[in-house]
């Protein structure tokens, strides 16, 4: 772009604008992201003496300041380097607070450095979702403000540094590469505020969008892992390609996916998800289990939406084989048994999303009363032996064999399961009879879990993967479960305000693990139970799976409303 084409867009942006105080409010790095730190010149202490600005970082000041935005350098280093930099370009003046490091007493990404900006340019934390972190370090700067409740802003210009994203909170909500590209940005963010929107909502829809743009994809990706051990493990020995594509973890992605068709009523969501059906009503269904019945969720709501036939014969069949065939563990708990593995006499948390929702909503189509009470039976036994009764919080699994909780693990994606059913299934029958009893106890045990929720979620926002195991990764999925079960539990009255904060509290960092692909990262692949030490949860790999993209689309979309 010629330095000509430059000025007449910055012309252009000025006419836009009367000088006024602006909605945005910018906290901005120096070294790298002003000022070229290849340039700098230090004395016989390490002050830095003079130093160039990089191009554009000029205009981009003078222009910010001059339009009515609200600066503050918020920088690591020693006060006296920059008095000396900033008086040398002339450009101190566009500074309204200068957060120096050395001043502080710690560096970034410490939450020090932002609380000190907030109360020096007189913020509350009602300010944050209009205070954008412009910087060149992913580990300082990014990280920071992610951590902080932030947007954002990472200008890849320096030849220094981090460029790749190694941690989630690594991940910046926007990347520019020069001060030309920033300066719209800003005027872009800021006419967002200006009409209305706040710019993590702003986010979370552009987010939204991408991931339901990614889902088809990873709908059909083959797992390769999964179909090698069918080959000798298949219980049922039917023909494997009937799995290929047709198993929980499409399952939980194509409920979903149903929802985002319903909130934007997008034809082409509709025609994948009816593309979907209809190539496995054409090669046939698996052999029922846990896990093979997930899909037909999604696919019980597809039938009534379209009254075809063709669709819902398929989940009448799914319903009673369930209700009839299913192999029961003592006290008629529906035993996990699974494509691959029988689990005998074993219940797990996973059940009541994979099977029971489904049972429960076919019961509520077919308005049948034993499929409705076999419904609340399920909750009342999982409840009863996979509840901890000191914590709330769920075991990942019981065995009637040897009467133990097998590794005692808290995993978080197997408890968000029951933060999604709970209200999942108290929605799904609003308006119909549902007993006092029953629903106390589902909603006292709700209550429960999502204090100790509360307690053990950790400073990012996210979830641990063993939930009261910090030196465990933090999860993707299960955050994105607890939080659209939370929001959900609020908005049917079930679970008390106060707990907003904390689903709200996962989503920034759950924007900064959708990268600009719709990719939904820091996931964990499909985990079996735990059995014998907790430790086998933390060893379970990372991987993006339509699982991922449903359970981030969820808890966007009730975010959003």
């Amino acid at each position: 772009m010629s330095r000509h084409t430059d000025c007449c867009a910055m012309n252009t942006l000025l006419q836009r604008r009367q000088v006024m105080s602006k909605r945005l409010i910018i906290f901005t790095d120096s070294g790298d992201t002003l000022v070229d730190e290849g340039t700098q010149k230090f004395d016989e202490k390490g002050i830095v003496t003079e130093a160039e600005l990089i191009p554009g970082a000029d205009n981009l000041l003078k222009t910010l300041h001059k339009d009515g935005f609200r600066i503050a350098l918020v920088a690591d280093g020693e006060v006296e380097s920059f008095d000396n930099v900033y008086r040398d370009n002339g450009l101190g003046y566009c500074f309204e607070k200068r957060i120096i490091s050395e001043a502080v007493g710690i560096q970034k990404p410490a939450k020090e450095m932002f609380d000190t900006a907030m109360k020096e340019m007189n913020l509350t934390d009602e300010d944050k979702s209009r205070i954008i972190m412009i910087g060149n370090n992913l580990k300082k700067d990014i990280a920071g403000a992610n951590r902080f409740g932030i947007i954002s802003v990472w200008l890849d210009w320096s030849p220094r540094y981090f460029h790749e994203i190694e941690e989630p909170d690594w991940q910046p909500d926007y990347i520019v590469k020069t001060p030309e590209e920033l300066l719209e940005l800003i005027y872009n963010l800021e006419d967002k505020l200006c009409s209305g929107m706040s710019l993590q909502k702003n986010e979370a829809e552009r987010k939204l969008k991408l991931i339901a743009d990614a889902f088809k994809d990873i709908l059909y990706e083959e797992d390769e892992k999964f179909l090698e051990n069918m080959k000798t493990n298949n219980l049922a020995g039917d023909d494997i390609r009937k799995y290929q594509y047709w198993e929980w973890t499409q399952g939980v992605g194509l409920f979903g996916f149903w929802k985002m068709f319903m909130r934007t009523e997008n034809e082409e969501y509709l025609n994948i998800l009816k593309d979907y059906y209809d190539r496995q009503l054409t090669i046939g269904f698996p052999a029922l289990n846990v896990n093979t019945v997930t899909p037909y969720l999604a696919m019980s709501y597809l039938a009534e939406y379209t009254s075809e036939e063709k669709y819902m014969k398929p989940c009448i069949q799914a319903a009673y084989d369930i209700m009839h065939s299913f192999p029961r563990t003592e006290e008629g708990g529906f035993q996990h048994m699974t494509s691959d593995t029988l689990n005998e006499q074993e219940l797990w948390d996973d059940t009541l999303y994979m099977t029971v929702l489904f049972l429960a909503n076919m019961g509520r189509i077919l308005d049948n009363e034993e499929m409705k009470a076999e419904v609340m039976h399920q909750f009342k036994i999982h409840i009863k032996y996979l509840s901890d009764k000191d914590t709330g919080l769920w075991y990942h699994g019981w065995t009637f064999k040897d009467k133990n909780n097998f590794a005692g693990a808290f995993w978080a994606r197997g408890n968000c399961w029951v933060t999604m059913a709970i209200p999942e299934f108290l929605a799904m029958y609003e308006g119909y009879e549902c007993d006092c009893e029953t629903k106390k106890l589902l909603t006292d045990t709700l209550n429960r879990q999502v204090e100790s929720l509360k307690k053990y979620q950790a400073p990012s926002g996210m979830w641990h993967t063993l939930i009261d195991d910090e030196t465990s990764y933090v999860e993707a999925s299960g955050t994105c479960g607890f939080a659209y079960g939370i929001l959900k539990g609020i908005k049917l009255g079930i679970l008390d305000k106060e707990y907003e904060s904390v689903a709200l509290k996962a989503l920034k960092p759950i924007l900064g693990c959708i990268s600009d692909g719709g990719v939904v990262h820091q996931v964990s692949y499909g985990t079996p139970m735990g059995r014998i030490t907790r430790d086998f949860y933390k060893n379970i790999e990372l991987k993006p799976m339509p699982y991922g993209q449903a359970l981030a689309m969820l808890f966007l979309m009730e975010y959003l409303g």
